[in-house]
């Protein structure tokens, strides 16, 4: 294989092409830094691919690695709120929060043709069903489907090359170069050649999202950096029939439905698939395999999915980001090192169920389980308790045949010190981290936000030091 030509040196030196690398790129150029260089240990969008059979066994998972980022096998939600898929309610600034009119403009130009969900106070299928215990809230929303996110990715990528960004897919950091506190670049291997090339930098812009964690946990805790815990979210993955939340659906494709447990524990549902599928997730550099749903905008699968999180925060254990992890990958170890897939009558046997839905679950590369055997009770309780209150106004949800999918994940990466007015690191100097990388957001809109922030003070730092 022909090994990838990488630069000796750049102004800004960019890890990872997600939404939140892409953004920040973007807005550097714009401010005239233009000797940009963007590495990206995944492949080209084009390349990408989940190959068809029971099988997950892809050394490089290109569902999660790759030009675009992770984000460009989600469903194509783009929630335009910067608080929407964090756990940071007050992390971004109401100056930076109109910072999202960027975003919004930038996915149409690329991808036209998404539908847009305005916000709408309450869903009237919840009307009387106080006693429930479930709590609706909604937000601006546009979207563009698992095709349109992909075929953003990809366009936006090619936009930033047309204007001299330089892309390098297939090309790993390694490590980052710090010296006396400052970040001056980053060590690479071509995956194909395997020979590695250090490439000196003016600043560094760290955008590895959810693979690159334990790689930047492992690079920052080396440079002296304290990494903290936040909260983290474990969760299951509901599938039913499209004509069951079709009530809900209908009103707000991505319904925010909360829920608190009778011990306390909060849930949300959360990334709503309507006649969608449910996928797989190899986050290799953790070992875990979790799900995920997706939903198209020219096909339908007859059947709908949601996840069900369950906020873990430090009144539950010390180390949410490690009980997480933990626990998800007990789940995987319970069906031989894959996502469990469970029929709702035996996760719940004591409910009193609808008749079946003729659910066909959609996912083939999961394995029979007991999540019953594995949840810990206190999280058994509380999934169930979701279920229950959502079955109250939903019924046909209970159908003995809905399948419950599971580990689903969120909002593991522990949390790096940032200066939350420009995404730079407050312990190395010209280090931004951004995106799922530095621990705050889960979300393609609040990654490319902070991406942005990161590139324009990326930009003044460099021009003024010219």
């Amino acid at each position: 294989m022909t090994a990838t030509a990488i630069p000796s040196r750049c102004d800004v030196l960019i890890i990872g092409s997600g939404p939140a690398g892409l953004f920040a790129a973007d807005q550097l150029h714009q401010a005239g830094v233009t000797d940009v260089v963007i590495v990206e240990k995944g492949q080209p969008m084009t390349a990408r691919i989940c190959p068809d059979g029971s099988g997950c066994d892809c050394r490089t998972c290109d569902v999660l690695e790759g030009e675009g980022g992770a984000g460009s096998f989600s469903d194509g939600k783009i929630t335009l709120s910067p608080t929407r898929g964090t756990h940071g309610a007050a992390l971004f600034t109401p100056e930076q929060e109109r910072l999202l009119r960027i975003v919004d403009a930038t996915v149409r130009r690329f991808v036209p043709d998404g539908v847009d969900y305005p916000p709408t106070k309450t869903l009237t299928a919840m009307d009387g069903h106080d006693d429930a215990g479930l709590t609706f809230e909604s937000y601006p929303l546009l979207h563009i489907g698992s095709d349109g996110v992909r075929l953003f990715g990809q366009r936006y990528s090619a936009h930033l090359r047309e204007l001299g960004i330089t892309m390098l897919t297939g090309v790993q950091a390694t490590a980052l170069t710090i010296h006396h506190g400052r970040a001056r670049g980053a060590t690479m291997v071509d995956r194909r050649s395997r020979v590695p090339q250090r490439i000196e930098a003016g600043a560094v812009i760290v955008a590895s999202g959810m693979m690159g964690t334990p790689w930047l946990e492992e690079q920052l805790t080396a440079a002296g950096v304290q990494l903290a815990t936040g909260p983290a979210d474990i969760g299951i993955r509901v599938e039913t029939t499209a004509a069951a939340l079709e009530p809900f659906i209908g009103q707000f494709y991505d319904f925010k439905v909360r829920h608190t447990s009778p011990a306390g524990i909060a849930l949300r549902s959360f990334c709503v698939n309507g006649n969608g599928y449910v996928v797989n997730e190899y986050h290799r550099s953790l070992g875990i395999r979790g799900v995920n749903g997706h939903s198209f905008l020219d096909r339908g699968s007859g059947q709908s999915n949601l996840a069900i999180l369950a906020t873990i925060d430090t009144t539950f254990t010390d180390d949410p980001c490690a009980y997480v992890r933990t626990l998800a990958t007990a789940i995987n170890a319970a069906a031989g090192g894959y996502p469990i897939t469970q029929p709702l009558s035996q996760f719940l046997p004591d409910l009193t169920t609808a008749p079946a839905q003729d659910v066909h679950p959609s996912n083939p590369k999961t394995r029979p389980g007991r999540l019953n055997d594995v949840l810990p009770p206190p999280l058994y309780s509380a999934f169930a308790s979701y279920l229950r209150a959502l079955g109250q106004i939903l019924p046909p949800v209970l159908g003995c045949d809905t399948t419950i999918y599971a580990p689903e994940i969120k909002y593991y990466n522990y949390r790096v010190p940032i200066d939350p007015d420009t995404w730079a690191s407050n312990d190395i100097a010209d280090l931004f981290v951004v995106g799922n990388a530095a621990g705050y957001t889960a979300s393609l809109s609040a990654a490319a936000l902070s991406g942005i922030i990161a590139g324009r003070a990326a930009a003044t730092r460099t021009v003024a030091t010219r």
